[in-house]
């Protein structure tokens, strides 16, 4: 995606749009290009979302303000002046990604260059994002305008700095009073090395001590301690520099800088007597409830240094998912949990309910951008369920992958789902069944995993999922776990994440379900990057199954 942005910001871009046959066509691509829009953002648009501030003109979507240069106002105007009221791209979200592809290998064609194929909308938003930033313009405006949630997914499009820009920004001469304090240099280094510990952690514990006992004993650091909220519970899991029991006073006298921390998954500081607290969010996917406190002996916490541990947060929250999966798929017994899933509780059972239809969980794939479900549906068409379930922001996107004697096989994007919540907290799905009255979940939990905690994550966010059994037991996947633990020890979460999505989305059915392409759009990643993940995740896979034969 990285190398596509930068295609279509350098001269890509234009050469796109003269492929383009249509003035709908090429207003899709303005959209995303140039607007920054989503495909589900794009086919919700209507002329009276439109408005200016102060001589700037933006675009209402989807909670935000979408910046609109001049000129795609203009021709916003002047194609909603072609249309009958309502959205002015009056199509489903997967046809924009197809007239988007469409027109890529139109270009290509015209052109010769074999980069158009393959330029997803996602490709578009990216270059969108790169350019503004190449700009000049401050990241966190262009997370407010753009469909990007963190800083840390525009990072591969800020540009290196050259040796004279380091040079200048450290110069002596110059502005003290903005030059990042001595303790962000240190804590640069820091980071790195944490990073180098984590991938080699394998127990959450080895993490939160590892991570406490670097950050503490950095120069401008006085403490480091890592926590979770649950509720009024928390609970201290390491700590350096300052005492278990002033930790858990400090949770409770800045409850409220936590919560900030923890709903806004961002960093929040707050300055005391003799330092600054720096509350960092432990962020993987949602939910997040754990936390790195980090006590600052002197001096303001700088943007930049905010950006590094919210870098850092986001990593640390990674390697902690990463290692209760180790956890459960090695595990011997595990705990049980099935959840009952009311109609109107979630998506899913919400569109089951409106087309009378059912869906069965094939396979999982947790990515940055949501859950990538891969369900078997029964008594509804591939059209009838995109149309309704992409109505809510709740789903990002459908997508067709085959059909058997056993029903249409779909690929469901969920944003917001209580799948995902148990997913991401660490659970283990086994079974999702849904028919017109509801859904039943059924998933596990690694052994001495905080199983009241990630219940309540579940209930709390969806009101009308409630738990219904909790038992021990035998973990069935575990059997042949001499083969499974050094793969799954072996493969990075990119290149597990890679092979689990062509397994469920039929890559390696003949003839193919998915092409490359699709997959590497629904993970948001290029078409070499993926080849490349999935070339390497099996050549492990065979030399973990060959091994010593």
């Amino acid at each position: 995606m990285v190398e596509m942005a930068a295609f279509l910001c350098e001269r890509g871009y234009e050469g796109l749009r003269r492929a383009t046959r249509t003035h709908r066509a090429d207003l899709v691509v303005r959209l995303c290009g140039e607007v920054g829009l989503r495909p589900s953002e794009i086919v919700a648009v209507g002329i009276d979302d439109l408005h200016e501030v102060d001589s700037v003109e933006f675009l209402a979507v989807d909670g935000r303000e979408a910046f609109v240069p001049e000129a795609v106002g203009h021709a916003l105007r002047k194609y909603a002046s072609t249309v009958d009221d309502g959205p002015l791209i009056d199509v489903s979200p997967r046809r924009v990604q197809m007239l988007v592809r469409e027109t890529g290998e139109r270009a290509a064609e015209a052109t010769g260059d074999d980069r158009f194929r393959g330029v997803s909308t996602r490709d578009l938003r990216a270059a969108h994002a790169r350019r503004l930033l190449s700009d000049g313009t401050d990241p966190r405006v262009v997370l407010a305008v753009s469909a990007y949630e963190r800083l840390s997914a525009l990072e591969p499009h800020l540009a290196a700095p050259d040796h004279e820009a380091v040079a200048a920004a450290f110069a002596e001469d110059g502005n003290r009073a903005e030059r990042p304090p001595a303790r962000l240099q240190r804590a640069v280094t820091v980071a790195a090395d944490v990073g180098e510990a984590l991938a080699a952690a394998t127990e959450p514990s080895a993490i939160h001590e590892t991570v406490c006992a670097r950050l503490a004993d950095t120069d401008g650091y006085r403490f480091a301690w890592t926590a979770t909220v649950t509720g009024d519970d928390t609970a201290v899991h390491a700590h350096a520099g300052v005492a278990a029991d002033t930790v858990e006073r400090t949770l409770l006298d800045r409850a409220e800088l936590v919560e900030e921390a923890l709903d806004d998954r961002t960093v929040r500081t707050e300055a005391g007597e003799s330092s600054t607290l720096v509350v960092v969010p432990l962020v993987s996917q949602e939910p997040t409830r754990s936390v790195l406190g980090l006590g600052v002996a002197s001096g303001a916490v700088v943007p930049l240094e905010r950006d590094l541990l919210q870098v850092l947060g986001t990593q640390i929250g990674h390697a902690l998912a990463a290692v209760e999966r180790r956890r459960l798929l090695l595990a011997d017994s595990v705990t049980e949990l099935r959840f009952d899933v009311d109609t109107e509780a979630a998506v899913l059972p919400r569109v089951a309910a409106g087309l009378d239809c059912t869906f069965e969980l094939v396979g999982v794939v947790p990515t940055d951008e949501g859950l990538l479900c891969y369900v078997a549906v029964r008594n509804a068409t591939p059209d009838a369920v995109l149309e309704r379930a992409t109505t809510t922001d709740a789903v990002g996107d459908v997508r067709f992958v085959g059909d058997d004697e056993d029903g249409v096989v779909l690929e469901v994007t969920l944003h917001r789902s209580p799948l995902r919540t148990f997913v991401t907290a660490g659970g283990y799905a086994r079974s999702y069944e849904v028919d017109a009255g509801g859904g039943t979940i059924v998933g596990e939990l690694a052994p001495d995993t905080d199983v009241r905690g990630v219940v309540e994550a579940v209930a709390d966010t969806f009101p009308g999922v409630h738990l219904a059994a909790k038992r021990k037991a035998d973990h069935e996947v575990a059997t042949g776990g001499g083969f499974r633990g050094p793969l799954a020890d072996d493969l990075t979460d990119r290149q597990a994440a890679v092979l689990r999505a062509a397994f469920f989305g039929g890559y390696f059915e003949w003839p193919r379900d998915s092409t490359a392409e699709e997959l590497a759009d629904s993970l948001d990643v290029s078409p070499p990057t993926l080849h490349h993940h999935l070339r390497v995740a099996q050549q492990k896979l065979l030399r973990a199954f060959l091994d010593g034969t």
